[in-house]
């Protein structure tokens, strides 16, 4: 068993773009001109963008890899959680609450049985794969309380608690960076000018995002090797 998982290994490979852009911006920044200094500005801001969704990506990523792991091992779903069931077909569940005709109900119903009855049951295990593309979906712009929220959606109540012990007090540092890298991101996807970092700031901002998805990819898969299978 290796210590991390393929989706941890993944995200190291990634933020590699990021210390790229950071390194060459703080190289543009030392010619003192104008111009250049536009571009380091814009590289700047590109890399927080890119490391928002390379974190985003970590998570859906470990999510996705769980997802397959438990039909893969043919976990049983006994242990599954009945929100987890609700995340498989969501998409569809909400389309027929949104429906008030009834005609169109039953049409919708039909269809929820043709393409998800495989998957709801307490019985034996998942007898097809599992569409993490459908369970993923509404998670995104990953601050502290969304990931935390997303994990739920396996079972896991108490990845906060758990985070808190293993970073003692440095946890609430690494959670406030999160959420400060979420948030410069969306200000800057909204065309904030003064949303940006200097290339030192980039570059703390990546060692937290490292040490808050080394010690995610921790807790979470300890937990599952508990609950579910192992995923490492």
């Amino acid at each position: 068993m290796t210590r991390f998982t393929e989706s941890y290994g993944s995200f190291i490979e990634r933020k590699r773009e990021v210390v790229i852009l950071a390194n060459s911006a703080a190289r543009q920044l030392k010619l003192e001109v104008r111009e250049e200094q536009f571009e380091a500005n814009a590289m700047c801001r590109g890399a927080v963008v890119l490391l928002s969704s390379h974190l985003e990506a970590y998570i859906k990523e470990l999510g996705e890899l769980v997802i397959d792991r438990i039909y893969e091992r043919k976990v049983g779903r006994e242990k599954i959680p009945v929100q987890f069931y609700f995340h498989i077909s969501k998409e569809k569940i909400e389309a027929i609450f949104d429906s008030r005709d009834p005609q169109k109900i039953a049409a919708k119903m039909f269809d929820f049985i043709g393409s998800e009855i495989n998957h709801w049951s307490r019985d034996g295990n998942f007898p097809v794969q599992i569409p993490a593309s459908d369970f993923n979906k509404g998670f995104a712009n990953p601050a502290f309380d969304k990931i935390k929220k997303y994990f739920n959606r396996f079972g896991f109540e108490g990845f906060e608690a758990a985070f808190k012990r293993k970073q003692k007090g440095n946890s609430l540092i690494v959670i406030n960076t999160i959420n400060h890298l979420v948030e410069t991101r969306n200000n800057i996807a909204h065309g904030d000018p003064l949303a940006t970092k200097t290339p030192v700031k980039v570059k703390d901002l990546v060692d937290k995002v490292t040490i808050f998805c080394r010690t995610t990819d921790e807790i979470f898969a300890n937990w599952c090797a508990t609950e579910y299978c192992a995923i490492r």
